[in-house]
């Protein structure tokens, strides 16, 4: 499957009583990713995002979600990927050599490590607006650009499946 085929709805609550549709397409991301822009192409779906609804906290905070759910994606997909890869290549060097090191056990605590940090420079980034309309939307740019740039970092080409 293709990231291109994913298309996010996310429903929020757009003042009292009401609330907009956010559809997120991932094509804006994956044609930049596709040009070779890579990490400057993390946040390119959010203005589209935003212009097809039209511009609020609100919507824009969804957008956010929305690409960083993308990007969730995408980086669970490698993590997965990775893993796979790691335990044959343990299995395979255990045969041979009985205290080789274990690559999905460091993978694992890089994981942890890695969302540790996330989630407290993301809860950071939002504790910066406190009492502010823009708190939601500071979190999940955060959470976006960390979680892109490291879905990347996984696997480069991770858009491509």
């Amino acid at each position: 499957m293709r990231g291109g085929s994913l298309a996010l709805a996310v429903i929020c609550a757009a003042g009292m009583g009401w609330a907009e549709e956010v559809i997120f397409d991932p094509a804006p991301v994956i044609d930049c990713l596709d040009q070779g822009a890579t990490h400057a192409c993390i946040g390119a779906g959010v203005d589209p995002c935003v212009r097809r609804v039209g511009a609020s906290t609100v919507t824009i905070e969804a957008c956010l979600k929305a690409e960083f759910t993308y990007w969730q994606m995408l980086a669970d997909r490698a993590y997965a990927a990775l893993q796979d890869w790691d335990s044959r290549i343990d299995a395979d060097t255990e045969f041979r050599d009985p205290q080789p090191p274990r690559r999905v056990a460091a993978l694992e605590r890089t994981q942890s490590a890695w969302l540790a940090y996330r989630d407290a420079h993301c809860a950071y980034q939002m504790a910066r607006w406190h009492g502010g309309s823009g708190a939601g939307g500071a979190y999940y740019r955060c959470m976006m650009e960390l979680t892109g740039a490291y879905a990347l970092q996984l696997q480069p080409d991770i858009w491509r499946e």
